[in-house]
């Protein structure tokens, strides 16, 4: 992988939130950086965040099914309230192309065998994500222009910023210049 990667950390938590980070600078249209550029780029992120083998063939269309999905879930994270209803259709497309696990308790799977297969595997780890206890503690970024989301795992639910040595130095930085400045 080349630099194209730099300045992009797993810090959301879970797959879904670490795809919805894909997008930098998210609410500083100025700024804003898609890194999921090209088909390659999302082969390249799978492989980063884990979530499939080594190189998966995918298609422009895969990709733009992928960043729809990404979207909508931004929205739904971030709306008050949310629209949930908005991943219906993506909720039934990767169903139609799962499998019931032989096991309990019950589990729908997508197998990543392919690119193809990507936007249904995303979407099932998202309900998963949005069915778990986690949910209350999911967080968007205070840092201005960021966007970026994650979950807040401390005991008291404190957590502000993407990083502590991202969002949160600019924040601290910026306080100490506008409390020195005269």
């Amino acid at each position: 992988m080349d630099d194209h990667w730099d300045g992009y950390d797993s810090i959301g938590g879970s797959v879904p939130l670490d795809l919805v980070n894909t997008v930098s600078w998210r609410r500083a249209p100025t700024r804003r950086n898609d890194r999921l550029s090209d088909p390659e780029r999302l082969s390249e992120w799978v492989v980063l965040v884990g979530a499939g083998p080594d190189r998966l063939e995918i298609s422009e269309a895969v990709l733009e099914s992928v960043k729809s999905l990404r979207e909508t879930l931004y929205r739904v994270l971030v709306s008050d309230p949310p629209d949930a209803g908005a991943l219906r259709k993506p909720l039934l497309a990767a169903y139609r192309h799962a499998d019931l696990a032989p096991s309990l308790p019950l589990r729908w799977t997508v197998p990543l065998e392919n690119g193809d297969a990507l936007p249904h595997f995303l979407a099932l780890a998202t309900e998963d994500l949005l069915r778990s206890e986690a949910l209350d503690r999911i967080r968007e970024c205070e840092g201005p222009g960021c966007g970026w989301v994650f979950t807040d795992h401390t005991r008291n639910r404190s957590r502000r910023w993407c990083s502590s040595s991202d969002c949160g130095n600019r924040a601290r930085a910026k306080r100490h210049y506008d409390k020195t400045r005269v």
